[in-house]
């Protein structure tokens, strides 16, 4: 029974009190952004928060998401056609499917980027358009 002490309370140490000084670490930063808040707010001060300008959350995700599957799925087929294309004995050849199926989902990203940025800049203009035709 002694020796079920020695391993138990090593895991305890060992996972138990880096999780424990985390949890305590991100509560006291937590509360001192809050009292520090509170302090300004009962000062009068504006907090920086207030005065930035309003952000849109990107409302794009499943976009992007079914781009960068669909690039994933693109580059991990045309790595398998140019991988059974071509025969080499080298290395580093068997790193060509990933390689190429990378190159895609990163292709993929980049025309997600250029198609978001246009969608959001019409949605800009129309919100423009709303602002100044006066409501009937």
């Amino acid at each position: 029974m002694k020796e079920l002490w020695i391993p138990a309370l090593a895991i305890v140490c060992t996972i138990g009190m880096p999780v424990l000084l985390g949890i305590i670490a991100s509560y006291m930063t937590i509360k001192s952004k809050h009292e520090e808040k509170m302090a300004m707010i009962e000062k009068g001060i504006v907090l920086e928060e207030a005065m930035r300008p309003e952000r849109r959350p990107n409302r794009y995700n499943t976009l992007r998401n079914g781009i960068f599957m669909i690039g994933l799925s693109l580059g991990m087929i045309v790595g398998m056609m140019v991988d059974s294309a071509f025969t080499c004995d080298s290395d580093w050849f068997s790193l060509l499917v990933p390689a190429i199926t990378i190159m895609f989902g990163g292709v993929a990203f980049i025309i997600y980027f250029f198609l978001s940025r246009s969608l959001m800049e019409k949605e800009r203009l129309e919100d423009k358009e709303k602002k100044m035709r006066p409501e009937e």
